[in-house]
């Protein structure tokens, strides 16, 4: 019956036998079949991780702590109609955006964009992006990213204003969500505007200007709709010194950053339950949503990488490309275990293993 499901192999034998208890003798065979595990292996996403530690600082200045991601392209009108890229930098704890217009996706344009921003904003100690071709977005020029982008130059620019850049793990965007939101959010206020216009490029720059204020302008956490929900605010009378004053509102705000706005971000939605854990050699599927499942690529597991809380998050394969083996990093999210032990019967676990990966 070429592996399928239970039902049609029943319907099969029946034209001529009837087997007693044949549905559980069939999925007991099914369950041991090495080719059916191949097609039913499936990623099992880790218990979700903790957030960073430069969502949670209290203190310090504006963007301190940075996320940056490109979005595009856009149109302009000039002598013709030409591509223009957004480069959007959000404040990892105060999720304020600051947006940068990027002539092209050459590492010129993106230093030029990043020094634009630190000129005009406070210093950054820490800057996280994306890593790869998804950097740049998914637009058909991003294929090109490792011939365009590169990442050394930009390193070394960083490293002279003492900014510490880290990369995400490839093609893993739910570590850039904080990004990634806010690229959503400037979306649905560009949607309404440039959806079918191509501006002069100093108008798409007032843009999106306006469009980084309206963004900003958003509230964070619910608004109160009684006055006895509002905190109320110190009397004159109360201090005589204003710096206290100051320095009194200041501690009620993050006061109130940590009460109202931090559990929002915290809340666990999905990958809740906590799951087996990835081991070193282990033989995995690949998976890839863009490509066909028969031609997901498969390779053992050299090395594990926990995070904060010890949980396995990203790990590298040994992938063999015909004459060639490579390694590559992906996220835990993305590769499927495959049980090579019970389905070789009785094969050794070297040749076994060997035998899978081919």
């Amino acid at each position: 019956m070429k592996h399928q499901n239970v039902n049609a192999t029943i319907t099969e034998i029946r034209m001529k036998f009837w087997i007693t208890k044949a549905r559980r003798v069939l999925q007991r065979v099914i369950w041991i079949c090495g080719v059916c595990k191949l097609q039913r292996a499936t990623p099992t996403p880790p218990l979700m991780g903790p957030l960073p530690e430069d969502c949670l600082m209290p203190g310090g200045w504006l963007f301190e702590y940075t996320g940056l991601d490109y979005f595009g392209p856009l149109l302009v009108t000039g002598r013709r109609q030409e591509k223009r890229w957004v480069a959007l930098f959000t404040c990892l704890r105060t999720r304020a955006i600051h947006l940068e217009l990027a002539h092209d996706l050459s590492t010129d344009s993106c230093i030029l964009a990043m020094r634009n921003f630190m000129c005009r904003r406070a210093p950054v100690t820490k800057l996280r992006s994306d890593n790869g071709k998804n950097f740049f977005g998914a637009d058909r020029e991003a294929k090109r990213f490792t011939d365009i982008f590169e990442a050394d130059k930009i390193q070394d620019e960083l490293a002279t204003r003492c900014v510490e850049w880290i990369f995400n793990c490839p093609l893993n965007p739910t570590e850039g969500g904080v990004w990634e939101r806010m690229v959503q959010c400037v979306k649905r206020v560009l949607a309404h505007t440039v959806k079918e216009v191509a501006p002069k490029e100093h108008v798409l720059q007032s843009l999106l200007i306006e469009a980084e204020n309206i963004v900003n302008s958003r509230p964070l956490t619910h608004l109160p709709d009684t006055p006895t929900e509002c905190q109320e605010l110190p009397k004159p009378c109360e201090t005589r010194k204003q710096w206290r004053m100051a320095r009194l509102l200041r501690d009620r705000f993050w006061k109130r950053w940590d009460h109202e706005y931090l559990p929002t971000l915290v809340r666990r939605e999905k990958s809740c339950a906590r799951t087996q854990p990835i081991s070193k050699d282990d033989v995995v599927y690949i998976c890839d949503p863009a490509t066909l499942r028969r031609e997901w690529s498969k390779g053992i597991l050299e090395e594990v990488y926990t995070g904060a809380d010890g949980i396995p998050r990203r790990a590298a394969v040994r992938v063999a490309d015909g004459n060639r083996v490579h390694r590559v990093v992906r996220p835990v999210s993305r590769l499927a275990v495959l049980d090579v032990m019970q389905s070789l019967h009785g094969c050794g676990d070297v040749a076994g293993r060997e035998l899978i990966t081919e």
